[in-house]
């Protein structure tokens, strides 16, 4: 199972597709179930403590001697991250939400591939500038912190202005439809985020698997309203859930949010501690109308490869 291009080959991967790195939504079991079947698992740094975040990279080699990665929030506090990074050696650093140059200087102490996303045109030539091996063009079909740009205008308009440097397509990719689409836009593989949810081994709670399952891509709302209510600011960026009770009740209502701010987080911690998937917050892009069953994320790689190769009819990648 091989579908080579310009990323296989930068990373020592087998399939131009990586798995998101989704904070706590990412386990040593799905990171290295990943990378393990050729992709490349990244491990999600925020909301995670320090010693957790490095116990949970020493459990992912422990589990695969492939390559890996983890991701850091740039926007987020993130120094502690970075020298645990720099301390466990991991061979591919991913970076989001701001200006990756300290990040590229650290990862040449040793030699790390740094992979930058980015939700505009307007931020690849400072990527670019700051030595970034790899970009990620995540269009606002994706789920979790997205830009507001379509991934199909996006990632082709990314990849005219990027030069030699590789381009991965995210937001709204789920088959290898899509996998297949990104490379003929011009991206030389994926970037892969809800579909993993709705694998044997993601942590997420089953109530989430399943509503993934149920849901249509239309359910999939863009809104400000969780970061409103954790007062949480990434510039540039909304959120993608599915449309459930504390947002359908709360969508739009940015102003009353403060007042009421107690009142909803402990209705939503309640529901997270039944998973009961109508009170929680659900991340998922667009994407979520293509899942229609739990599998091992094994299997959606090697699905994946194998549907675009049909797509593509063997046709050779640059």
């Amino acid at each position: 199972m091989t579908l080579e291009t310009r990323l296989t080959r930068l990373l020592g991967i087998d399939a131009p597709i990586l798995q998101a790195g989704m904070s706590v939504h990412t386990s040593p079991e799905l990171v290295s179930a990943v990378s393990n079947a050729g992709g490349l698992g990244i491990v999600g740094s925020v909301f995670r403590e320090p010693d957790d975040f490095r116990a949970v990279l020493r459990r992912v080699r422990e589990l695969t001697d492939r390559p890996f990665g983890a991701n850091i929030v740039l926007s987020e506090p993130w120094d502690d991250y970075a020298e645990i990074i720099l301390g466990e050696r991991v061979p591919v650093i991913s970076t989001s939400w701001g200006d990756p140059t300290p990040i590229v200087e650290l990862a040449r102490q040793y030699g790390a591939r740094v992979v930058h996303q980015v939700e505009s045109v307007a931020e690849v030539g400072p990527a670019v500038a700051a030595g970034v091996d790899i970009l990620i063009a995540q269009g606002g079909d994706g789920g979790g912190h997205v830009g507001k740009v379509g991934t199909i205008a996006l990632v082709p308009a990314v990849v005219d202005v990027a030069g030699d440097v590789p381009v991965v397509a995210a937001g709204g990719i789920a088959d290898g439809r899509g996998l297949a689409a990104a490379l003929m836009l011009g991206a030389d593989g994926v970037l892969v985020g809800t579909r993993f949810l709705a694998t044997h081994e993601s942590p997420v709670p089953l109530g989430w698997k399943q509503a993934l399952l149920a849901a249509n891509p239309e359910d999939a709302w863009q809104t400000d309203m969780p970061d409103l209510l954790e007062e949480t600011v990434w510039p540039g960026a909304t959120v993608r859930v599915l449309a459930n009770q504390p947002v359908r009740d709360w969508h739009g209502r940015d102003n009353e949010i403060a007042g009421n701010r107690d009142a909803i987080r402990a209705g939503i911690d309640r529901a997270w501690e039944s998973d009961d998937a109508e009170g929680y917050f659900l991340y998922a892009g667009n994407s979520a109308g293509l899942i229609h069953e739990i599998v091992p994320a094994a299997d959606v790689v090697s699905s994946m490869v194998a549907e675009a190769e049909r797509a593509l009819n063997a046709r050779p990648i640059p």
